[in-house]
């Protein structure tokens, strides 16, 4: 895995620590060293919750076909889809997770934080 300096780090780096997945940041680390130096940190990589509007879809299209549509039933609703349809519908989702943008993120680990201080 690959390693970064802690002191390389800016102050407000959002960091991982150990398995757990407390997220803290640098300073909150110079704030109380000791107690990270034992730690196992990692930097991180965020993640932005996301929906697929075709995805979406096709889930459901699955779902109501395997729940008693008739045969052909997911051939037809799929020809009633337009492109113009899963746009305005990622549109909303779009909207929806914009709402509230600092709930609609977790975080990864990424490197290894060395502690060279």
């Amino acid at each position: 895995m690959e390693k970064v300096k802690l002191s390389t780090l800016s102050k407000d780096t959002i960091v991982i620590v150990d398995e757990n997945s407390t997220i803290n940041t640098v300073t909150d680390i110079f704030g109380d060293l000791s107690y990270y130096k034992g730690k196992t940190v990692y930097t991180t990589k965020p993640h932005y919750a996301s929906f697929d509007a075709e995805s979406i879809i096709d889930n459901v299209i699955e779902n109501e076909s395997c729940n008693g549509m008739y045969e052909d039933w997911e051939d037809n609703i799929r020809v009633d889809i337009t492109d113009e349809d899963i746009a305005d519908l990622q549109k909303v989702f779009d909207r929806i997770l914009a709402r509230s943008p600092g709930q609609n993120i977790s975080y990864e680990q990424d490197k290894l934080i060395d502690f060279d201080i």
